[in-house]
């Protein structure tokens, strides 16, 4: 039980006097001027010892007292990224992430007043060269860079001349896929529709 040195009904406005702890081991009547968390779950909650008590709390505190390997090596984690959330380098776990990036674009879009109508209506006038392309890719209207991508590579597999035994018909496509997608990636008027500026999303 904590023990005041100082009575605080003796304190006057013109005598501040600092109210001070005794230490709260038992039959210590020390000041008690060092502190020590009186458990993990209330850190910011403090017993008051005297150095000698003090020294003696800290030798017996555990703060890992009653978990398992689990608990310590998900502690141990934590505390190495200073208790942020993570993921995968490999991009795994992104996907909530990703989809409120995505909602959020979406948000930002109808904030402008930007109608997605517009991108519909600008579907249909897609010009000559590019339309062109995204048959080649065996695409019809412009979805996405990311599709028009995915696309991409999945042809670029199936007509790779290891694939085909260096037939020269899949060489010739290839060269047409390869011509195709160049075409794509760099036109602006597939960048202002989907106002994105590169392939690599």
């Amino acid at each position: 039980m904590k023990k005041s040195m100082h009575d605080a009904s003796l304190q006057t406005p013109w005598d501040p006097a600092e109210a001070k702890n005794c230490c709260e081991a038992k039959g210590c009547e020390n000041a008690g001027e060092y502190r020590a968390p009186k458990s993990r779950f209330k850190l910011n909650s403090y017993y008051w010892f005297c150095l000698d008590h003090v020294r003696e709390y800290n030798t017996a505190w555990n703060y890992c007292k009653d978990m398992d390997v689990a608990d310590v090596d998900k502690l141990r984690r934590q505390d190495a990224v200073w208790g942020k959330p993570t993921w995968p380098l490999n991009g795994a776990g992104k996907e909530n992430y990703a989809k409120k990036l995505d909602d959020l674009d979406k948000a930002w879009r109808s904030f402008a007043g930007y109608d997605n109508n517009q991108s519909e209506q600008a579907q249909k006038f897609i010009p000559e060269e590019e339309r062109k392309a995204l048959r080649v890719l065996g695409l019809e209207t412009i979805e996405s860079l990311k599709e028009i991508k995915k696309r991409y590579l999945t042809l670029v597999k199936e007509l790779h001349p290891d694939t085909n035994g260096g037939a020269k018909g899949a060489e010739d496509r290839l060269k047409k896929v390869n011509q195709a997608y160049s075409l794509l990636k760099n036109s602006i008027f597939v960048k202002e529709i989907l106002q994105e500026t590169d392939l690599t999303s």
